[in-house]
């Protein structure tokens, strides 16, 4: 029985110390991720349209669908909106936000704030966009290391 117990205790010390040197090892791999993380800027570009003129769509033409539907599309290819634009940095680049947002006023569109940040070194990771009412919503997520 001495002998068993023996045997068991040597078979299983390399199990319990290599495991304890794997939790070591896990410890070191989570600092390095998180200076990593810490090292990466995340910005958010908010643009909403608001239309300025609705009343007037399909207004002129009802005679024909055709005209109506052509009206339509022209107003989803330009639309007569006013898009205001918000950088969002956090709590971080207090310079560069005032400046961008200095120049926020310049943009015509989601695209070109979207090359004003590009310009600056951001980089593209994702968009959504949320539609109330008649009040489009653009949201672009960047990020910089």
């Amino acid at each position: 029985m001495k002998k068993l117990i023996t045997m068991m205790l040597v078979a299983m010390v390399p199990f319990f110390t290599m495991a304890q040197k794997r939790s070591k090892r896990d410890k070191g791999k989570e600092q390095t991720t998180a200076t990593t993380k810490a090292s990466v800027e995340y910005m958010v570009i908010k643009g909403v349209e608001i239309p300025l003129d609705t009343e007037g769509v399909g207004r002129e033409v009802t005679e024909r669908s055709e005209d109506v539907r052509e009206m339509e599309m022209k107003k989803r290819l330009k639309p007569n909106v006013k898009l205001v634009i918000y950088f969002d940095y956090g709590n971080t680049n207090q310079k560069e936000a005032g400046e961008m947002m200095r120049n926020a006023t310049r943009y015509r569109s989601m695209v070109s704030a979207m090359n004003a940040a590009a310009a600056k070194g951001w980089e593209f990771v994702s968009a959504n966009i949320t539609t109330d009412n008649n009040i489009t919503t653009h949201y672009y997520y960047l990020k910089r290391k």
